[in-house]
């Protein structure tokens, strides 16, 4: 990683997908999946479209690719110990995800809590290098709190080039 690279600024994201199990044919739960993301923006005014970059080892690419959209969760500075909870393999336990309350709404799992959220609809993905990048319509959006968000000037992020490979 060049050092420039290391001073480009963004926010840290929960990205959360859910495929509803009255369309798996090996699932009678659905199927959620959870992970933070920092590499998150907008490419589009109109239609409003996001972008996404998940590592290619993460499960929520499958989720994605099910169920054909993904929800990016906004966090505050008071959101900075659900950063670590969602860096791996997301558990689900009495609606809650790493330990944090969620509901389902809209066919989407929501996080409880944060400053708010963006549901996509996927238009478009590829394959770029170690990650899959998708691109989202947005097609719902709920605004909870007007807080400043969390930066990773302000955490700086332990993700690289080796994680990302496993």
């Amino acid at each position: 990683m060049s050092e420039l690279s290391k001073q480009m600024t963004y926010g840290y994201y929960i990205l959360t997908a859910l495929k509803k199990a009255d369309n798996l044919k090996t699932r009678e739960k659905d199927y959620v999946a959870a992970g933070t993301v920092n590499w998150v923006s907008q490419v589009s005014f109109s239609p409003e479209i996001l972008s996404v970059a998940v590592g290619q080892a993460s499960d929520l690419n499958e989720t994605i690719d099910y169920s054909g959209h993904f929800t990016v969760h906004i966090l505050s500075k008071d959101h900075k110990e659900y950063v670590q909870k969602f860096a791996s393999k997301s558990t689900i336990d009495d609606g809650k995800i790493n330990g944090v309350p969620f509901q389902k709404k809209n066919e989407q799992a929501i996080v409880e809590r944060t400053l708010g959220y963006m549901t996509c609809k996927v238009v478009n993905s590829m394959n770029m290098g170690d990650h899959r990048v998708y691109f989202g319509e947005v097609i719902q959006h709920e605004l909870h709190e007007d807080k400043e968000a969390l930066c990773t000037m302000e955490l700086p992020s332990t993700y690289t080039k080796d994680k990302a490979a496993i």
